[in-house]
């Protein structure tokens, strides 16, 4: 059994939600296997998988104590397996993992390590990224750091599989929200900013893996959902904070995801929310009667 301290490592529990993934999970575990940290136990979630993703975990958790294998009978989710990993983590400290990426060796000592020198509840870091062709770059996370929560609200932030946070801090904002369908994180580090200072390191933790086809780059229906379901639950702040301005940049995004997603409907709806609320926009007004002013003296 892992013990919270080894060789005076905290206890690191590593959520790994998994439907389908018999063929690719055993590549995520050894990644974990290979940490510079070694205190840690990686909880795999099979989300009710219709291949041999179970019979794999399973196997896997024989072969290493550390490895734990839980089963969700019907498909729930990712947020909800991970909000199952999260409720039975051991740990002091909840990274994530997908079943189709890996981490790089040094990834929970990195984290771990500004955690505890800035005296956080919550990190993340940059990543490398898998292109569809195989050629690998960074990805270029945002590095943002300490009170965040305004420059989030416009701003998608890190990645699930970057983070690391407390599990105090997850149970404080209630788990993870498992009604969002995409950009799950994005809500999530919303969330836990309006309680915690993030820290924020430039060294990729992760190799993120996008040839797979369903990846959530490639599901733009969904990505357009989540995106707009995420401002949605929070526009009364941004108006607060980025005016709306700033809700009118996040319709246009939006219809920009449902425009790849073939969604002609959702495109003209977003696209006339941007403009109403750009018509609110006093600064966007301003700008443009000076504009006209310029044109009109010179």
């Amino acid at each position: 059994m892992t013990s919270t301290t080894i060789f005076g490592q905290p206890l690191i529990s590593v959520v790994i939600p998994a439907y389908n993934r018999a063929r690719l999970i055993p590549r995520a575990l050894k990644s974990i296997q290979q940490q510079t940290h070694r205190n840690w136990e990686a909880i795999i979630v099979d989300d009710g998988s219709t291949d041999e993703t179970a019979e794999v975990a399973a196997r896997l958790a024989r072969e290493d104590e550390r490895i734990r294998f839980l089963r969700q009978e019907k498909n729930a989710g990712a947020q909800a397996a991970r909000n199952l990993g999260i409720r039975a983590a051991r740990g002091e400290w909840v990274a994530f993992l997908d079943s189709d990426d890996v981490f790089l060796p040094e990834s929970l000592e990195i984290r771990l390590k500004a955690l505890i020198q800035e005296s956080l509840s919550v990190v993340y870091s940059d990543c490398n990224c898998i292109e569809p062709d195989g050629t690998i770059k960074r990805y270029g996370i945002p590095p943002l750091s300490g009170w965040i929560h305004d420059r989030l609200l416009t701003h998608e932030g890190p990645l699930f599989q970057t983070l690391m946070v407390s599990k105090q801090a997850l149970v404080r904002i209630g788990y993870l929200d498992e009604k969002v369908v995409a950009f799950q994180e994005w809500d999530t580090a919303i969330r836990l900013a309006k309680y915690y200072p993030f820290a924020f390191v430039s060294t990729p933790t992760f190799l993120y893996d996008t040839r797979h086809s369903d990846s959530m780059s490639q599901n733009y229906l969904a990505g357009a959902r989540g995106y707009e379901q995420v401002f949605h639950k929070n526009r009364v702040r941004i108006l607060l904070f980025a005016g709306p301005g700033g809700l009118a940049r996040l319709y246009q995004t939006a219809a920009s995801w449902y425009e790849r997603a073939g969604e002609r409907a959702s495109v003209r709806r977003c696209k006339l929310m941007a403009q109403v609320w750009s018509s609110l926009d006093i600064r966007t007004a301003f700008w443009k009667v000076r504009k006209a002013l310029h044109l009109t003296n010179a």
